[in-house]
């Protein structure tokens, strides 16, 4: 008989008046900080830096430089924000993810209490679109069905969060593909969607991957969330190719070994997972896209008890760099826990569109 555990609804003290009453209160920090922000008319300074990158667009000078590593659609964001009035446009930037959040976790107060999202809000991040994107691809991950190659294109707005996801997507492309000897619409519906979000940004400035990719951003201890390579990086420079190999060698390794205990099987959820575990491109703020995975009550509790470290470096030791590694916990953390939900505690092997398991 399979363990049964109970949904977060089902506990009286999380239900009705209860779930408004936390929702309300676990608000009140989120709350707080945004109207300081907007009182002090001074935003984070990440929030700041994207203004500025914004207004110069809006002004027609060089957007790239020093601190600015996002595309030419992302940019065009900014400038929208940077148009706005400072009021609004800080509330809109800061609430906005929150809300995004709560929907996606049918408002589930415990959300509230993700370090990664607790951090996006604080610094004012960019992960949205990478939440909002695997949100959607999940929810139609079917080649068949256009709808999710639409939300998978919203990824590419950040890059480093499409990755093992359209990986995910390409190989589901191949095998319909091999099946029906067609291009599965799904793939037509993301190139289409993906050319509508980037075709505008090179009528405005034709070269400007070039420019984009004079300054990539380099690898730092700080804002580096991966538990691979940070921890790599404490014994191994980056910059050599040995650490490179031992990076490729643990990665593969971690990978034969989560398929494995998955039997033999790597669903879309699991890709994710193995991505934020082995990516040096990842920051702790580009955590929030693993809120869409956080719907079975033991991982989400994962995902809560992992991030109390986190939240512990937010309030304590936000300008000590070697804290944030309490952030690189999480994905592994999270990780362990889709595992034990699925291959110890329910057992529950009925098929699913996300990789023949239940996510």
């Amino acid at each position: 008989m399979p363990v049964s555990i109970p949904k977060l609804s089902q506990w009286t003290i999380f239900s009705g008046k209860w779930k408004v009453f936390w929702l309300i209160l676990l608000l009140v920090p989120y709350l707080l900080y945004l109207s300081f922000v907007v009182m002090k008319g001074q935003g984070p300074i990440d929030y700041e830096t994207f203004m500025d990158i914004g207004n110069r667009f809006l002004q027609g000078v060089e957007v790239y430089g020093e601190n600015s590593y996002y595309p030419l659609p992302y940019v065009m964001i900014f400038a929208f924000f940077a148009a706005l009035p400072r009021p609004i446009s800080q509330i809109l930037w800061h609430l906005l993810p929150v809300i995004v959040s709560l929907l996606i976790s049918g408002w589930n107060p415990l959300i509230l209490l993700y370090a990664p999202l607790f951090s996006h809000f604080t610094g004012g991040q960019t992960a949205l679109f990478g939440l909002l994107g695997l949100w959607g691809y999940r929810k139609t991950p079917d080649p068949s069905q256009a709808k999710g190659g639409v939300w998978l294109a919203l990824t590419f707005l950040k890059p480093q969060l499409a990755i093992f996801p359209f990986g995910y997507a390409l190989w589901t492309w191949w095998k319909e593909w091999q099946s029906s000897r067609k291009i599965p619409r799904q793939a037509w519906a993301w190139l289409i969607a993906f050319v509508a979000i980037y075709l505008p940004s090179f009528f405005v400035t034709p070269d400007w991957p070039l420019r984009w990719l004079e300054n990539p951003r380099p690898l730092a201890e700080r804002a580096m969330s991966g538990f691979l390579p940070r921890t790599l990086l404490y014994f191994i420079s980056w910059k050599t190719i040995f650490y490179w190999l031992v990076w490729g060698i643990l990665a593969g390794m971690l990978f034969w070994l989560i398929w494995r205990l998955n039997g033999k099987r790597i669903s879309l959820d699991l890709l994710v997972l193995w991505g934020f575990v082995i990516s040096p491109l990842v920051h702790d703020y580009d955590l929030i896209q693993l809120i869409p995975l956080l719907e079975p009550l033991l991982v989400l509790l994962s995902a809560l008890l992992a991030s109390i470290p986190g939240l512990l470096t937010i309030i304590l030791a936000y300008e000590v760099d070697k804290a944030w590694y309490t952030f690189t916990f999480i994905a592994p953390i999270i990780l362990a826990g889709w595992l034990l939900y699925q291959n110890k505690f329910l057992r529950l092997r009925k098929s699913s569109p996300h990789g023949e398991a239940v996510r």
